[in-house]
């Protein structure tokens, strides 16, 4: 039983994975290009943009991103379902619309705040409108992921990526337009992925709307919004204070580094696009879950802890062949930004009892304790170490956010789900992860051959050392698909 339902999450989560892996890979491959057009100046630039991006729609979203699932399988009916979506994209043009007036208003105070001067406000304008796009997608998007219409999702989102990335090669590289180039293929590209996602929902669910799923999506979503608020804190305002300690210089170099290590956000949120439908289907089979969640944790752990670790092992080498000299120091910084990719979704998967509960409110507290701890640490380790410094406290605070996660579940283990952690094996993977992520930060000075020798036999130790930690059933059960995969291969290849 607990096979099943793990294969069932996991193939889920490998389509949403294949999926924006390719995208962000295509992307990827573009970084010497772009580096080559692009100064640490321009990257710092766009990464400030890319907070304002974040900080607005987290705030002008009204926590729909948390509050339609709720909402949404909260009954089983189908008109219900599509006032919960519906419902959610015209409170949303609402918001929308005063976000574009902000933007038409306030866009030089804001380029003031953000930069210290006015000249950014066309910038700052194209930014806020792609936020709103962005926006207003979002139910269209949860209800592809409800629906467990992961393909379809998916096939969309790729379309608009790839357009994204051909429209940003054309205005940067091409005609020579910078920042601007960037910033307006963004904007054009949110557009187009609006467009995709209303064609496809629209031809599939009714028009409804309804006040008394306004109410719930208010009342669920609105606590939300300080959540968010904090997530930003927590996960950029580094930033803002690596910037003032070391300059918008140091913030491009920390950003090309933080962007690659987000790379892991993919998987990461190719699992959580899977996983909330997923554990919602158990509000009425609790008992199911107690074991299953447990399990899935653990291997959650293992897996994608091992992958986030392949980050520290070659993040020194892939700096150095797709990137130029002056941003090689990113690479202190990579590992850390997967490392807390990987840490937010085990947040996540502590999430059931809470939506079970429909105590979501109190992710703003766990939130607010963890984003605090996060900016006392930026201040007292930027100084200390610059970069480094910054991408230490962003994964320190994801940390804290985990624990009081757990703490928090623990203290209402009589109203909540009770689910068999095996905290046991994951601290055992923890002391591994700390020792392999401490000798690929340590201080070295090799050639690109000798970090590449490294990085090899480092990758060589990682199963080995993974695979002390199954039980005799997961080793049999690994054994046998590891002969299965080869056997399906051999297959393949008689075929040519």
């Amino acid at each position: 039983m607990i096979r099943e339902q793990i294969e069932r999450l996991s193939k889920s989560t490998v389509i949403y994975g294949v999926g924006q892996v390719l995208n962000r890979f295509i992307g990827f491959l573009l970084l010497p290009l772009f580096t080559a057009y692009l100064t640490p100046a321009d990257y710092g630039l766009l990464a400030i943009l890319g907070l304002i991006s974040f900080v607005s729609t987290s705030v002008f979203s009204l926590g729909i991103g948390g509050a339609a699932g709720v909402c949404y399988y909260d009954g089983n009916s189908r008109e219900q379902k599509e006032q919960t979506i519906w419902t959610s994209v015209f409170m949303l043009m609402g918001s929308t619309l005063l976000l574009c007036l902000c933007a038409a208003l306030f866009s030089r105070q804001i380029s003031w705040l953000a930069f210290q001067r006015t000249d950014h406000n066309v910038l700052v304008i194209m930014t806020l409108l792609s936020a709103g796009a962005t926006i207003l997608a979002m139910p269209l998007m949860l209800y592809l992921q409800f629906e467990e219409k992961a393909k379809l999702f998916i096939t969309l989102t790729m379309i608009s990526t790839l357009f994204s990335i051909g429209l940003s090669c054309f205005l940067v590289i091409l005609l020579k337009r910078g920042v601007l180039g960037m910033v307006e293929s963004t904007l054009i590209a949110s557009m187009v992925n609006l467009c995709l996602f209303t064609s496809v929902v629209i031809s599939q669910l009714r028009i409804r709307v309804s006040g008394q799923r306004f109410r719930e999506l208010l009342k669920f979503g609105m606590p939300l919004v300080p959540a968010f608020a904090m997530l930003f804190i927590l996960q950029h305002a580094n930033k803002y204070i690596l910037q003032w300690f070391s300059g918008i210089e140091a913030v491009g170099v920390y950003n090309i580094g933080f962007n690659i290590g987000l790379a892991m956000s993919l998987l990461v949120s190719a699992l959580q696009s899977a996983w909330l439908p997923y554990f919602m289907s158990f509000t009425e089979r609790r008992d199911e879950a107690r074991i299953l969640f447990g399990r899935i944790l653990t291997y959650y752990v293992f897996g994608f802890g091992a992958i986030s670790l392949l980050f520290f092992i070659y993040a020194k080498p892939i700096i150095m062949i797709m990137t130029q000299p002056a941003f090689y120091e990113a690479y202190k910084v990579v590992g850390l930004s997967a490392g807390a990719c990987f840490i937010s979704g085990v947040f996540y998967i502590l999430l059931p009892g809470i939506y079970f509960a429909k105590d979501v409110r109190y992710v703003t507290v766990i939130q607010t304790i963890s984003a605090g701890i996060a900016v006392v640490l930026n201040f007292v380790l930027i100084p200390m170490y610059g970069l480094f410094g910054a991408a230490m406290a962003l994964i320190f605070g994801f940390v804290t956010m985990v624990i009081c996660m757990q703490l928090w579940n623990y203290s209402q283990k009589n109203q909540y789900i009770k689910i068999a952690y095996e905290w046991k094996r994951i601290m055992q993977f923890s002391i591994i992860y700390t020792l392999y992520a401490t000798v690929m930060l340590w201080e070295r000075h090799l050639s690109l051959f000798g970090e590449l020798m490294m990085s090899l036999a480092a990758t060589c130790l990682l199963p080995l050392t993974i695979y002390v930690l199954l039980k005799s059933n997961e080793k049999m059960y690994l054994r046998l698909f590891c002969k299965r995969l080869i056997s399906g291969n051999e297959k393949f290849l008689r075929g040519f």
